[in-house]
This record gives structure tokens, sequence and C-alpha cells, in this order.
């Protein structure tokens, strides 16, 4: 009787039925599907957790559900399990130019996370907080099936506005084995939304 072990990053609810935005992406650094996204210095989106950090002040404007080659034209490269720096490898016939990720960036939207297992787990008392998000072993993704190795860092959450997410509440699901998603448990589903949008607007004295 335990949680399903499924991670795959920040899920969007209702998907796909929620807005989607195409931006150019920088292939420099991973973003698997799942992945929290946030605009660079260059004016392409790039991984949330590489363009600040894992802390404090993190900004996002969205979450990676799609991946694009020049001119939008499917897929960029022969492989579908893929995530952006990948796209530097052209599929045949495609032309040259600027690569695409499709990113759910609504800043009402809400994303089912799972959290992470060890520590001080996230009980029904986080709903409401904030809290960071941290990978869990074998990187940033998982490359056989292209979603992130993202998950909740359960024993983060705290009251204040410099983690990456808000806990919204426990996500209603029931577990393969027939049992209730359970908080304070290893593995529990969390409905969480960006905490610190990019597209709110920068507070006074902040900084792009």
């Amino acid at each position: 009787m335990a949680n399903d072990n499924y991670p795959r990053g920040l899920f969007p609810l209702n998907w796909p039925n929620c807005p989607v935005t195409y931006y150019r992406v920088d292939t420099t650094n991973d973003i698997f599907l799942g992945e929290m996204v946030d605009l660079t210095s260059t004016g392409f989106v790039g991984n949330a957790l590489v363009v600040t950090s894992n802390g404090n002040g993190v900004m996002g404007i969205g979450v990676a559900v799609g991946f694009s080659g020049p001119l939008r034209k499917g897929l960029a490269t022969d492989d579908p399990f893929l995530d952006a720096s990948d796209l530097t490898t052209l599929a045949a016939g495609l032309e040259t130019g600027d690569r695409w990720v499709a990113v759910t960036d609504s800043v009402e939207q809400e994303y089912v996370i799972q959290g992470d297992t060890g520590g001080t787990l996230a009980t029904l008392a986080a709903v409401g907080e904030a809290a960071s998000l941290i990978y869990r072993t074998g990187g940033s993704g998982n490359t056989t099936t292209g979603w992130a190795n993202l998950e909740l860092d359960a024993s983060s959450n705290a009251a204040g506005s410099n983690n990456i997410v808000q806990i919204l509440r426990l996500h209603d699901v029931v577990n393969t084995d027939g049992t209730e998603n359970t908080a304070g448990a290893n593995f529990a589903k969390w409905v969480v939304k960006i905490l610190n949008h990019r597209k709110v607007g920068i507070p006074v004295g902040g900084t792009v």
C-alpha cells in the first residue's frame, strides 16, 4: 500500500486543453517534458533551474510540453523521446533555424508533481506554502520516456515567496493498488502553481 512512483516533472492539469505558446529555445542545457522554463538574457527560454538556481528567487514562464524544429515543422529530430539539447541535430529535410519549445504559460495554470522521498515529508499542513523542486537520482530527465526527473522537495515547504512553486492541494488520485494518494508519504502527488511567474511582472527594485 503505497503512493505510485512515477516522476514526470510538472504535468499540466487539463492537458491538452490548456493555453500553449511556442518560444525559441536555448539548446545549451537539457529541457525535458515537464521542466519549468524561463526567459534567458538572449530572449530564448531555458531550463528555469539553470537560468537562475534551484533556490531563492527562482522565476518561471511556464512548463515545457513539446518541442519543434525550425519553422515549427514537427519534431526536430527522428527521436520522439528527446530534450532540448537534442535539438541541435536536425532530422533529414528540415531547414536550419531556431528550435522551439511549446510552453504552458498561463499564470493560473496548475500542475501535478510527485513529491520526493526521505526527510520531513510534506503533510496536508503544507497546503498554501511554497516549496523547491529537486532532481531525483538519475539526472535531470528520463531519456527513455522524455519526462523530467523533477520532484517536489517535500521537506522544503515553508511560508513565504522565495521558493519556486506554491502547494495548492493534495492531488485527488487513486494509486494503482487502489489506495488514496497520501500526504506525508513517499511520492505523494501535489497540485502546485508557479509561485513567481514571469508574466505577472517584475517587483519594484527587481530585475529580469
